[in-house]
């Protein structure tokens, strides 16, 4: 019975681990790095912390569409990977960093040249904006680089090679806390810079990124054998698959991007205190959900190849399988949350307040973690993987904007309720994606070929 419903051959849930503990370990790299930049700033006041997380702002929505192009492109890649034709792997990998450079070269000359007046569309106050176009300016050097290096990464997962994101971002995270050392504090003979010298020491490492990727390229990769000469050089027929893709991957990203930015807003004009919480609870979150992404990126990778391969029946019991254990993975998670919501609390200095909320806040993500699992692997790893964007598309932003936001809304500006009720109402999506999810995968409509 369970193996008709569920895919239980040996060596399947092997494999499938085997990528999403580098996945896992990239994105807990990532957040380490955020965290070092912000200890090393906050030695220099609240105005350093300050003009680093604004100038770093226009890179988080060039972040967006990096991956909205890269991800795009990984629904194509994995099919046409189980199908064994690197000829068109070689083309979306060409299409994606290509735009992927582009949207950076964009971004690069928009920023050192109007630092200011960008940033003065999120803030108002001058001193801010003046030390956060200092950072943006030299930050917006590492532009091309990152854009380069990260999309190359993550297409690469769609070819299940994930070990070199945790040798590239790894020795990155050292490199990146080496020159910031060295450049915001004067160290070791280097100028004393501050804020600028976090920014030198981010594109120092992002350099450094890429040209190990180059390297990798060249001499170690062997099934793609895609290199830099190829990038602008390669005719494809495949663009019009790839923008068909794209488009709604990055719109969705984008879309819920901005619907975070509201919900943001929406608590910020409820009080100083719930602000506080949300952002304790926002920091433990991003912690535990790594493992999450992890398992939705190799789930998305895993159900492409099977579908190349052109074994339907079997992409839809490892689905089954696989968003089951998404599930018992949120279980896990959400005990852990429960366990240590007391003595994380201990570590920041808020008020009594804010600690209160921030612990109904932690439960409430405790006992939602399974359906935020679910979700998680069902929009980004089964129906990415199944090549199904249009209904990724609705199920993420549309219940976002019709649901949770308004819920978010009316309960705290119209009705008054309590923060945690607030809380709470802005997840309700995750129960109408649970629903529509299943119904969704139960009827296969899901599973689509998008390789030529």
């Amino acid at each position: 019975m369970l193996q008709r419903h569920f895919y239980m051959r040996k060596g399947f849930l092997r494999g499938v681990l085997a990528i999403t503990l580098p996945i896992a370990l990239q994105n807990v790299i990532s957040l380490g790095v955020n965290l070092m930049d912000t200890v090393m700033l906050g030695q220099l006041g609240d105005l350093a912390i300050t003009a680093a997380n604004l100038g770093g702002q226009p890179f988080s929505i060039l972040n967006i569409f990096g991956f909205g192009f890269a991800s795009g492109a990984i629904v194509l890649i994995s099919q046409y990977w189980g199908r064994g034709d690197t000829e068109s792997i070689c083309q979306l990998f060409s299409l994606s960093l290509r735009s992927a450079v582009c949207a950076a070269a964009v971004f690069t000359a928009v920023c050192s040249l109007f630092p200011e007046a960008i940033l003065s569309l999120f803030s108002s106050d001058a001193a801010v904006i003046e030390a956060g176009a200092q950072y943006l300016r030299v930050l917006s050097a590492s532009f091309i680089f990152f854009s380069f290096s990260n999309c190359y990464i993550m297409c690469l997962r769609g070819v299940e090679q994930v070990k070199i994101s945790l040798f590239v971002y790894g020795t990155s995270f050292f490199v990146n806390v080496f020159f910031n050392y060295c450049f915001i504090f004067g160290n070791l003979g280097m100028p004393e810079l501050g804020v600028r010298g976090a920014a030198i020491g981010t594109v120092i490492a992002r350099v450094y990124e890429c040209a190990v990727c180059i390297f990798y390229m060249y001499r170690i990769e062997k099934k793609v054998r895609f290199t830099p000469r190829r990038l602008f050089g390669l005719r494809t027929h495949l663009a019009g698959d790839y923008v068909r893709n794209c488009l709604p991957v990055t719109g969705n990203e984008l879309l819920w991007g901005i619907g975070l930015s509201v919900e943001s807003a929406i608590i910020g004009r409820i009080g100083s205190q719930f602000v506080a919480a949300s952002s304790i609870a926002t920091v433990v979150m991003n912690i535990i959900t790594v493992f999450i992404f992890g398992m939705a990126g190799a789930t998305a990778v895993t159900i492409g190849r099977t579908i190349g391969q052109d074994r339907r029946e079997d992409a839809a019991r490892m689905a089954n399988t696989l968003l089951a254990l998404s599930v018992a993975l949120g279980v896990a998670l959400g005990a852990v949350i429960l366990l240590i919501r007391t003595p994380v609390l201990t570590l920041f200095a808020v008020s009594d307040g804010a600690r209160d909320i921030a612990y109904q806040l932690l439960t409430i993500l405790g006992f939602l973690a399974p359906l935020q699992a679910f979700s998680c692997n069902l929009l980004v790893g089964v129906l990415r993987g199944g090549g199904d964007v249009t209904t990724n598309f609705i199920l993420d932003c549309g219940t976002m904007w019709v649901i949770a936001i308004p819920l978010g809304a009316l309960s705290g500006f119209v009705w008054g309720l309590d923060p945690a009720l607030v809380f709470l109402l802005m997840r309700a999506d995750y129960v109408v994606k649970f629903v529509l999810g299943l119904l969704r995968v139960h009827s296969g409509k899901w599973i689509r070929v998008v390789t030529r």
